[in-house]
C-alpha cells in the first residue's frame, strides 16, 4: 500500500503542478485564469457558447464566470446576447475578442499541442487510453461517495 500511497502523492503532485503553469501563463499573457479558460473554451468550440455552457465545461462557478464575461464585455471582448433561449446568453467575440483569444487561448493551445507531440503517437495513445481508464474508474468510485455508510469500515 505505501507504493500505491506514493503513486498517488506523485500522481496528485503532478496534476496540481499542470494547475500552476495555467495559472503562470495567464499571468505571463495578462489575462486572469477564468478570462484565459473562458476563451479556451471559446476557441475549442469555434467560439459558440452559452454562459451556461462555459460553467457547465469549465466547472467554474456561475458567479465568477459571470464576473469575467461582464468584465470582457466592458472591454470589448465580448457580446452577450439573448439568442433562442432569453434566460441562456450566447457568447460573441468581438474582433478584439478574436485578437486577444489569438494572443492568448490560441498560444496555450499551441504550447499544449507541441507538447503532446513530444510523445510518440504510441504514447499518446496509452497516455491517453490509461487517464480515460483511471477516469472512469474515479467516476465509478465517486458515484456512491455519501451513500455507503463511512462509520462501518
Amino acid at each position: 500500500m505505501d507504493h500505491l500511497n506514493h503513486r498517488f502523492f506523485e500522481f496528485n503532485t503532478i496534476l496540481k503542478d499542470i494547475d500552476k503553469q495555467y495559472r503562470m501563463a495567464a499571468n505571463a499573457l495578462g489575462v486572469s485564469e477564468c478570462v484565459l479558460w473562458i476563451l479556451y473554451a471559446l476557441r475549442e468550440t469555434n467560439d459558440k457558447l452559452t454562459q451556461k455552457e462555459v460553467v457547465d465545461t469549465l466547472l467554474i462557478p456561475p458567479q465568477t464566470v459571470n464576473s469575467a464575461l461582464k468584465k470582457m464585455e466592458a472591454a470589448g471582448y465580448v457580446e452577450l446576447r439573448n439568442d433562442t433561449d432569453r434566460r441562456s446568453k450566447q457568447i460573441y467575440l468581438t474582433e478584439t475578442g478574436i485578437q486577444l483569444a489569438q494572443d492568448t487561448a490560441d498560444r496555450v493551445i499551441a504550447m499544449e499541442m507541441k507538447a503532446l507531440g513530444e510523445l510518440t503517437e504510441e504514447e499518446q495513445s496509452i497516455f491517453l487510453k490509461i487517464f480515460h481508464k483511471y477516469q472512469d474508474a474515479l467516476k465509478k468510485h465517486l458515484k456512491n461517495l455519501g451513500k455507503e455508510n463511512i462509520g462501518s469500515e
